[in-house]
């Protein structure tokens, strides 16, 4: 077997560590920092104390900075476009991307787009590289759940011909620099941004290990991310204050998000991103809702590999396909998850353009089954009405 593994990210994990964040940055050359965020407090952490903890740690190491509070769910081009206005008014010549997945893909698209001198819309889906260098980027990841911080991929949401889509782009240049991993800044993450996030790195992390794409040193992430997941993921949603949970998942965030810059997603994300695009549905509840109905259609494909996924995840030495696809099923129930896209408020009227969406997934080929179009129809169906089909 011939394969490649990448992973460029200085990563510092453990509590309070985020309070080296400006020696960091002083370290890579920055004199101003672009501080991008969602807007207001809680997209930045829950609550304002997490900002505050970053802006002193800039402070203290003689950094200036700026803020860039326009990263809404789901960026968009406007809102990269207008990160650049600020980047560049505000004479700034670093970026820390703080908060969720949002803020982190939107600061790479501003990063990317000074370095490039071009809108960053120029490069989603059009198949051109990125390879000018980009202002020094470090990321402090305030949910546990997408793993950007050490992701060379960013995410927008594009509109074309009166539809809109979700659309990555992935490059060398968009990896942060650093990535600080603090499971203090997760303790004040309600419950159901806890559940959601956390079956976002559980989507990562089993889409990766049961693809067409999976490698032996991806694998080792997959596997660790999925225990701690299984492992904690309960008790950090009835439990916000346990420490030791929110430190399995900040690293199980971060172990998938290392195996997804190696190995491949599926069709979990082909839903996904139309999901969000299409309902404004969040990203971690679309995975999460998806996840086991389009596991169920890869049993006979990967019944192996979605064994030892369901052995890891439940903590048990023997269990199978068929049983892993349930105590994906339980774990949904178990942490708020609705059953159903229906549940979660999907007219039936939008799954036609859900599907004729998801269906043109350009990962679509890297699930393990290969679906026929009929059969992702059935899934999508499967979703909203909530039918299991194992």
């Amino acid at each position: 077997m011939a394969f490649t593994f990448n992973s460029p990210v200085k990563i510092v994990f453990g509590e309070g560590c985020a309070d080296q964040v400006g020696q960091e940055l002083a370290g890579l050359g920055a004199k101003k920092v672009l501080i991008v965020t969602g807007p207001g407090s809680k997209a930045s952490g829950g609550h304002e104390e997490t900002f505050q903890v970053v802006t002193a740690a800039l402070k203290q190491a003689g950094l200036d900075w700026s803020r860039f509070a326009g990263a809404g769910q789901d960026p968009t081009p406007a809102m990269v476009k207008e990160g650049v206005r600020v980047f560049k008014e505000e004479q700034c010549d670093a970026i820390l991307a703080l908060g969720g997945g949002s803020p982190m893909d939107c600061a790479k698209a501003i990063g990317a787009s000074v370095g490039e001198g071009r809108p960053f819309a120029d490069f989603v889906g059009t198949g051109r590289v990125l390879t000018a260098p980009v202002p020094p980027l470090v990321a402090v990841p305030t949910t546990a759940g997408t793993g950007s911080e050490v992701s060379g991929t960013s995410v927008l949401t594009i509109e074309k011909d009166g539809h809109k889509m979700k659309l990555g782009t992935s490059g060398a240049t968009l990896f942060p620099k650093a990535a600080f991993v603090d499971p203090l800044l997760h303790v004040s993450m309600p419950k159901a941004l806890t559940a959601a996030t956390g079956m976002d790195a559980l989507t990562h992390a089993l889409e990766c290990y049961v693809g067409r794409q999976h490698t032996p040193l991806a694998d080792l992430y997959c596997i660790e991310a999925m225990r701690l997941i299984g492992l904690s993921l309960r008790r950090a949603c009835q439990h916000g204050d346990d420490l030791q949970a929110r430190s399995n998942m900040a690293l199980a965030a971060t172990c998938a998000g290392v195996a997804l810059s190696n190995a491949s997603l599926g069709m979990v994300h082909g839903f996904a991103h139309a999901l969000g695009a299409l309902c404004g549905m969040a990203h971690g509840v679309a995975n999460a809702i998806m996840l086991p109905y389009v596991m169920a259609g890869c049993v006979d494909d990967a019944a192996e590999r979605l064994a030892l996924a369901g052995a890891a995840l439940t903590g048990t030495s023997s269990i199978g396909a068929h049983a892993s696809v349930a105590a994906l099923f339980s774990l949904d129930h178990d942490i708020g998850i609705p059953r159903s896209l229906a549940e979660a408020g999907v007219p039936e009227s939008m799954l036609k353009p859900i599907y004729e969406d998801a269906k043109n997934y350009k990962r679509r080929p890297q699930s393990p089954h290969l679906f026929t179009d009929e059969e992702l129809w059935q899934v999508l169906y499967s979703a909203w009405s909530g039918t299991e089909t194992i």
